[in-house]
């Protein structure tokens, strides 16, 4: 989906985000910590939102659709943009603040988010405690969301059904308007605490005080007293609507009605992409919360468009040569051979037409390098028009002469994607060369429960630690981590390694370490890959295989 109306989208004169129930992509400056994790926590709200509600499951299924039922797509989108993005604006904001301080100012460069924050806040102020500020907002988000229509997708059908048949009573927007004309007094009511305290003692309660630390309060050790504050403030909202006639789900009554309709769907249109709804269970696991939200996000490490790219006529030898007269850490030069399946680097650039081999075909082994680019960049300094140039290395017989021609100039080594291993005839072919050049690298592009739960199995010692990136005055965060040989690397920004860092330590328990002595090898290598991929990749995701949520 790339036209506007079918996104939500965070957008303004700083780091920017956008929304669709395929991902979230962000476009971060690196340059204001709290505005990125602002941008960042945004997009999250948007996905979780959608994860778990009935509204969101529409919208999950009828984005997958092709074109002529995917149009009611956008209609639902729109009848509930005003919730979204209050829910996403006020949970971003303030979350953010926890950590980084009073942030009265972000949203001076995101203008049309003002109202709704502060409409919001006006909301929930009678309500004490950063957490149940939070938790009254996404009661209420979930409820305006939690609509019978996946019932009305049914009775009219899939193909047949279109916003018109839903009474507006059951749009998420027109009951959040109905909140907002209620005031405050309506969600000071649903605040739970006599029974949170009456359950489960006074000890979350006191973690939110009207000063409390937001990251306190909601520590794991009273997850289940706030899941029930937030499940009794949701009935209690329910109530207040429902006086009115109109019908809402329980807190997670969409699961068998989405899991139904999947399988409808699927029934015409075979596998469009998507899971069933994590269970309650799921949801109170710290691992499969982080795995889910790293499964939906794409960072653009452009400024602008995907990056251009073509194929050289060139042997790699003679990119070597060219290469070897570029320092990229202090005077000395690096050499890195990437290993991408076809479809993954139709995905990453620009490509002329019909210079990419098939895109089911097996991974392609390639030197590249900007080897071509206008001379005038644009304002912000970058370069909209520079080509990323690609020489194929044909078979892995080629790869030692280009080590020998190399000459031990400079760090030298291999980055093959994660998605690449599922050939297991070309990693039987090629990943033994491959790792012979230098250090090999594994780019994890795709979500983590593909690979870690076979290291659990296995009981592996996971060694792993975390680098800060400084480029052009623009800080980007990297974990690497290793559990043989290889070393496997996440690229993006510091949210996203600690939600690996996190999913890790969950599945890996004290199999997981951090050992700095074993990096110092690798160390020279390390840097130079990242900083190829940060001047050659055009984003990072975890999606290269595919994934799906609702």
């Amino acid at each position: 989906m790339t036209d506007h109306l079918a996104r939500l989208c965070f957008e303004g004169l700083g780091s920017t985000g956008r929304y669709t129930p395929h991902a979230y992509t962000l476009r971060l400056q690196g340059v204001e910590q709290s505005t990125d994790h602002v941008v960042y926590l945004h997009e999250v709200h948007h996905a979780t939102l959608n994860d778990v509600t009935a509204w969101g499951s529409a919208l999950h299924v009828y984005a997958r659709l092709p074109a002529a039922e995917g149009q009611a797509f956008v209609h639902l989108l729109d009848a509930c943009r005003t919730t979204h993005e209050s829910l996403a604006t006020f949970a971003s904001v303030r979350l953010a603040a926890a950590r980084h301080g009073v942030l009265d100012g972000v949203l001076a460069a995101y203008p049309d988010y003002v109202g709704l924050y502060d409409t919001v806040t006006r909301l929930v102020q009678e309500i004490p405690g950063p957490g149940r500020k939070q938790l009254a907002v996404s009661a209420l988000a979930r409820l305006c969301m939690q609509t019978p229509v996946l019932d009305t997708v049914d009775e009219v059908g899939l193909e047949a059904f279109r916003l018109a048949d839903v009474p507006d009573a059951d749009r998420p927007d027109s009951r959040w308007r109905w909140f907002v004309r209620q005031g405050p007094a309506a969600l000071a009511a649903a605040a739970a605490d006599r029974m949170l305290a009456e359950r489960f003692g006074p000890a979350a309660l006191a973690t939110d005080g009207p000063d409390g630390d937001l990251y306190e309060s909601t520590a794991s050790v009273h997850d289940a007293a706030w899941d029930a504050w937030e499940e009794a403030a949701y009935e209690h909202l329910r109530s207040l609507i429902g006086a009115t006639g109109v019908r809402t789900l329980d807190l997670n009554g969409h699961q068998e009605s989405s899991e139904a309709l999947i399988s409808s769907v699927e029934a015409v249109h075979g596998d469009i992409g998507l899971r069933v709804p994590m269970s309650d269970e799921q949801r109170q696991d710290d691992a499969a919360v982080a795995s889910s939200v790293l499964q939906q996000v794409r960072h653009d490490l452009t400024a602008g468009d995907r990056h251009l790219a073509r194929l050289l006529e060139r042997t790699p030898a003679d990119l070597v040569d060219v290469l070897a007269r570029r320092p990229v850490r202090g005077d000395r030069p690096a050499l890195i051979v990437d290993a991408r399946p076809a479809r993954r680097l139709a995905a990453l650039y620009r490509w002329p037409d019909d210079t990419l081999p098939e895109p089911s075909g097996e991974p392609l082994v390639a030197v590249r390098a900007v080897v071509d680019h206008t001379r005038n960049g644009t304002e912000d300094g970058t370069d909209p028009d520079r080509v990323v140039g690609h020489v194929l290395v044909p078979e892995p017989e080629a790869l030692p002469e280009l080590a020998e021609r190399w000459g031990g100039r400079g760090p030298l080594a291999a980055c093959v994607s994660a998605s690449c291993l599922v050939d297991t005839a070309w990693t039987r072919r090629w990943l033994e060369p491959l790792g012979a050049l230098g250090p090999l690298f594994v780019l994890a592009d795709v979500e983590p429960d593909r690979f870690v739960p076979a290291w659990v199995r296995d009981d592996r010692q996971v060694n792993a630690l975390t680098v800060t990136v400084e480029e052009t005055g623009r800080r980007r965060a990297a974990l690497l981590f290793t559990a043989d040989t290889a070393w496997w690397l996440v690229l993006a920004e510091d949210v996203t390694v600690a939600l690996m860092v996190e999913y890790l330590g969950r599945r890996l328990g004290p199999r997981l370490s951090s050992d700095l002595a074993a990096f110092e090898p690798v160390r020279d290598a390390a840097t130079a890959v990242i900083g190829h991929l940060l001047a050659t990749e055009s984003f990072v995701s975890f999606d290269a295989l595919g994934s799906g949520h609702v």
